[in-house]
């Protein structure tokens, strides 16, 4: 565009340069002087014009190009922002199965033993999936133990003994009292595994605000 204003210019300009070798016309009373008076005076009125636009042209391209700059740079902090809440939103993805895990983990270790064996069974064994789908690393050989001892226990626990002595001895005698230390020892660390998840979930949600 400048190259055309440019060229405008030098095209409005030349009649002026012209003017200067060209003798007035016989009989009409101007002289030379006069002529050239006449064509110079609105020829440098234009240029000054064009000049002053040339001016406010590239001051104005310079703002437009400054703002560009501010524009791209928001663009890609928003950018990085938006990869950032993906980043975050994915890690929420993959916490949510671990999550519900440890919510109905922490909820079965608040039951009270059931009644019978198959039932007490049947728990043991929703505690021990629980367990491998929050924190297999963890607790997987915690829960294992667990299992391990738990025959002992339920046997001591669905035996009816004749007097509280005997089922004492019984409760040390038969292994049953490794049971309440293994699944106290893993009730600890599944408190400690839930806890340092929820740390993690801060983390992130610090992250993103």
């Amino acid at each position: 565009m400048l190259a055309a204003i440019l060229t405008m210019a030098a095209a409005m300009l030349a009649p002026a340069s012209a003017a200067l070798a060209v003798e007035g016309p016989a009989g009409t009373g101007t002289t030379d002087a006069e002529m050239v008076e006449q064509d110079l005076v609105p020829d440098a009125a234009s240029a000054a014009e064009l000049r002053a636009l040339v001016n406010d042209l590239s001051t104005r391209n310079d703002a437009l190009a400054a703002d560009n700059d501010t524009l791209q740079r928001a663009v890609e902090d928003l950018s990085l922002e938006r990869d950032r809440l993906a980043d975050s939103l994915h890690r929420f993805d993959d916490l949510y199965g671990p999550l519900e895990a440890d919510r109905q983990l922490l909820f079965e270790l608040r039951k009270d033993l059931p009644e019978t064996r198959p039932e007490a069974e049947a728990q043991l064994d929703r505690i021990r999936s629980l367990a491998l789908a929050s924190n297999p690393s963890r607790l997987g050989q915690l829960v294992d133990r667990v299992g391990e001892v738990a025959p002992d226990f339920f046997d001591w626990r669905f035996t009816d003994f004749s007097s509280a002595e005997e089922a004492s001895q019984a409760y040390i005698g038969s292994g049953a009292s490794a049971f309440d230390s293994s699944m106290n020892e893993f009730r600890n660390e599944v408190l400690m595994s839930v806890a340092n998840r929820l740390d993690g979930i801060l983390t992130v949600i610090d992250r993103i605000r």
